[in-house]
């Protein structure tokens, strides 16, 4: 007589040909787990480009404020930042409201002969850069309603005096960014907290 040899499976190993996977209870819970972080890494993530997209437009704008001081020690000459409602224009205009930066903003030397410094003049002056209008909810604001500013050929900030831009979003101060511009003429950039008050 033959004997068949005994085959012993050690607990808790599917025996061969037999079917390993989650089961629907391990299934649920993991859902449930990855709902919970997902829920919990949203808010983080949108607070992170919203983030990012304030500095990318302060960037922007100092980017520019330098571009203009520049080129007035370069030139020798006034050059002014305006903010505009048309700088795609081929005359473009400056605004005469001092919080209407939002809409986009030219900067351009002041040529001999001009009879309105603060407003670009195609037969006497230099377009040098054109920024578009900033989007989402971002606004760009300025302390005492300034509409234009001026670097001298000195590089100096020709009204001797602060010159505060504030970018906001729906957030408020909280987030906000703040670009002053010092005497000297320096870009100095201020992190939030602002002052109450400063967005609206």
């Amino acid at each position: 007589m033959t004997s068949t040899p005994m085959v012993c499976y050690s607990t808790g190993q599917p025996s061969p040909g037999g079917e390993a996977g989650f089961t629907l209870l391990e299934l649920i819970i993991t859902m449930a787990i990855a709902a919970i972080l997902l829920t919990m890494a949203v808010p983080s993530f949108q607070t992170t480009i919203a983030n990012n997209r304030l500095a990318t437009q302060t960037n922007n704008l100092v980017t520019d404020i330098n571009i203009a001081r520049s080129e007035a020690v370069k030139r020798g000459t006034d050059v002014v930042l305006c903010s505009s409602a048309d700088p795609n224009a081929a005359a473009p205009t400056c605004i005469g409201n001092g919080n209407a930066w939002t809409s986009g903003w030219i900067v351009f030397v002041n040529g001999t002969g001009d009879t309105n410094p603060n407003q670009f003049a195609t037969a006497t002056d230099t377009l040098i850069k054109v920024s578009q209008a900033i989007g989402g909810t971002a606004t760009i604001l300025t302390a005492g309603a300034l509409n234009t500013f001026t670097y001298n050929g000195n590089g100096a900030n020709a009204a001797a005096a602060n010159a505060d831009f504030f970018i906001c979003d729906d957030r408020g101060e909280a987030f906000a960014r703040q670009v002053q511009i010092r005497p000297t003429g320096r870009p100095r950039l201020i992190g939030s907290p602002l002052p109450a008050g400063s967005c609206p």
